[in-house]
């Protein structure tokens, strides 16, 4: 089967899984979980676990239920990310938010978050549960400190990091993670996986926060300048304000603070990171990660999953 179809077929299943898993106890949540399974995207994560899985030997069918349950975690993090970001669009799509309201996509969220607990309880595997409530905690938690400190001039790459890990990189580190647990692999392998899943989730988070300033819409469908609009002090910014002088900081500060920004301070932002050269810096960082992760997969024998995932990693920093 070629490698397209392949990963084809293992997304139509998740999303299979996901139909199974919540329910319709009233008629808006119908609505919701077509939203769910509608504006899926690339489904990352359930991919990671299966392609993961696979390659430790596992021959179960159980990756369905985990991937989902990793996915149905997403997307509840997702809904409400967009009710505290303000976001009116998420993937080209109207939010729940927008289309029903900020308290339904909470409860939504919420909703979403209990049938996968409720499905990750019917698994019967104390481990499995420890893995995704941890991650639960985490993303409130990295929700929580994004808050407090996201638009403070003062933030630091080792606050940046732990925001990260809460809201993307824990639950990379749980899929890497619960395939070793699902596979029956060492306690030593379980924590090597874990650390595969958090760089891996580390490089997905800054690659997102690298396209904001140096990627076109073109190219990557994501809006460009929109955390530069919200004023946030995202990955490329903070490792400006670490290598620029004292004046361009001052200067930094003052355009991040305004309400209002247009081409002007577009313009100048894009040539203080020019300057610094900011772009290659976070691209050798990004580099860095992707070959420590290939180096891991490089204990597995040569197959199209080894392959698939590779394409995967390298997909990330392209």
């Amino acid at each position: 089967m070629p490698i397209s179809l392949e990963v084809t077929r293992y997304i139509k299943t998740f999303d299979s899984k996901l139909d199974e898993i919540i329910h319709e106890d009233l008629p808006l949540l119908k609505d919701i979980k077509k939203h769910v399974i509608r504006s899926g995207g690339k489904r990352i994560r359930p991919l990671t676990h299966v392609f993961l899985s696979q390659l430790l030997g596992y021959k179960g069918k159980l990756w369905q239920d985990v991937g989902a349950i990793a996915e149905l975690i997403h997307s509840a993090s997702l809904l409400h990310d967009d009710v505290v970001d303000g976001a009116l669009l998420r993937r080209g799509e109207p939010t729940i938010g927008k289309l029903h309201g900020n308290k339904t996509a909470i409860l939504a969220g919420d909703y979403l978050l209990a049938c996968g607990i409720e499905h990750l309880n019917r698994l019967n595997n104390p481990m499995l549960m420890d893995s995704f409530t941890r991650v639960i905690r985490d993303l409130s938690v990295g929700e929580l400190i994004q808050m407090e400190w996201e638009k403070n001039p003062k933030i630091t790459q080792k606050i940046y990091d732990t925001i990260i890990y809460g809201k993307t990189s824990s639950l990379f580190g749980a899929v890497a993670q619960t395939a070793g647990i699902i596979s029956g692999v060492s306690n030593s392998k379980l924590k090597d996986l874990h650390t595969f899943g958090i760089t891996m989730g580390n490089l997905f988070q800054k690659k997102d926060d690298y396209i904001d300033y140096f990627e076109s819409q073109d190219k990557s469908g994501k809006g460009r300048f929109k955390d530069f609009s919200n004023g946030l002090f995202t990955h490329p910014i903070i490792i400006l304000m670490e290598n620029s002088s004292k004046s361009h900081q001052k200067e930094i500060i003052q355009i991040l603070s305004l309400n209002q920004k247009g081409k002007t301070e577009e313009q100048r932002i894009l040539s203080l990171l020019e300057e610094y050269k900011i772009q290659s810096l976070i691209q050798e960082s990004l580099q860095k990660d992707t070959q420590i992760l290939i180096q891991f997969l490089g204990q597995f024998s040569d197959n199209k999953i080894k392959k698939l995932m590779i394409e995967r990693i390298e997909g990330i920093v392209k």
